[in-house]
């Protein structure tokens, strides 16, 4: 069931004022001014550090806030939705989270049809409804868009290394070097019903069609349909690499042999050897073992635009 947001609604605002390169910090002032002509009601909080936000979500939830708001980039994202799916559990659907986009990827706008823009993000807060989506689960930590193993966890990690180039630009420079340098690794995937072992260029998985900004790596998944869809590249000469980038920006890349996608409740990775990963686009590293990911349905209560609302 969606419900409507009304200017009554407590909101509780979570900026990382770093995300975006910094850029998040600058646009402050203008964002509260334009919740306070708005007619907004709402509370502002600053994360100090890496998993500040978590903390203020969980706070903000226990507190009664019926919104979180995470303004910055789908790093912040992902440290408020774990805040607020770790306060009473997934299913829980007591706050909501928004989104006020202001980092570099923003792929989880994307996948739920909030604007880019800063006006058109508070216009959803203000007129938007409720929508219930998917999230994953790893171990103790929720996923909201997708989860990278292999190259492109390699490029989340050289983005974040970077300090010149920003955004989407940047994430497609990245691509290019790590096409070049990144190495196959061994690697077993397996779901309910399917399976594959052998040398991978990388893998993961998809709640949103989106990573890394603007390549459509999953262009048919979606954040309500309680499935996960998993994908497979199996290795490929650095070259034909660098030749199948633009495919994987426009979403013509699902036909290449390389390419393998299933949908699925669940997926378990076996690795032999430590390879970077990213989660929503947060770059860490996995460490040889074995990892399971499940999708929990219509876990977590998101405010999106009227016309995605009701899908």
């Amino acid at each position: 069931m969606a419900h409507r947001r009304g200017p009554t609604t407590r909101l509780i605002v979570i900026v990382n004022p770093i995300a975006g390169r910094g850029r998040t910090q600058k646009q402050l002032p203008a964002l509260k001014a334009l919740l306070r002509a708005r007619g907004i009601p709402f509370e502002l909080e600053l994360t100090a550090g890496p998993g500040d936000a978590v903390r203020l979500a969980q706070k903000a939830a226990r507190g009664g806030a019926q919104t979180v708001v995470a303004v910055g980039g789908d790093g912040t994202v992902h440290e408020v939705a774990n805040g607020l799916l770790a306060h009473g559990g997934p299913h829980t659907h007591k706050t909501a989270l928004g989104v006020i986009p202001t980092g570099s990827g923003n792929d989880f706008c994307k996948a739920i049809g909030v604007p880019l823009d800063r006006e058109g993000a508070v216009r959803v807060l203000l007129q938007g409804r409720s929508r219930l989506v998917d999230v994953c689960q790893m171990g103790e930590r929720f996923i909201v868009n997708g989860l990278g193993i292999g190259l492109d966890g390699a490029v989340s990690h050289r983005y974040r290394r970077m300090r010149r180039l920003r955004g989407e630009l940047g994430y497609l420079w990245s691509a290019v070097h790590e096409a070049l340098m990144f190495r196959a690794f061994p690697a077993e995937i397996r779901t309910p019903d399917w399976g594959y072992r052998g040398p991978v260029l990388f893998t993961g998985l998809s709640n949103g069609p989106y990573h890394g900004g603007d390549f459509r790596l999953a262009p048919t998944a979606r954040v309500d349909d309680g499935e996960l869809d998993v994908h497979v590249v199996r290795d490929i000469p650095p070259i034909k690499r660098w030749v199948q980038i633009p495919k994987v920006r426009r979403g013509d890349h699902l036909g290449l042999p390389e390419f393998l996608l299933r949908r699925a409740p669940w997926v378990e990775f076996r690795l032999e050897k430590r390879v970077p990963a990213h989660r929503d686009g947060e770059p860490f590293w996995l460490e040889p073992g074995r990892y399971r990911v499940e999708v929990l349905p219509k876990a977590l209560r998101v405010i999106a635009p009227q016309e995605d609302a009701e899908r």
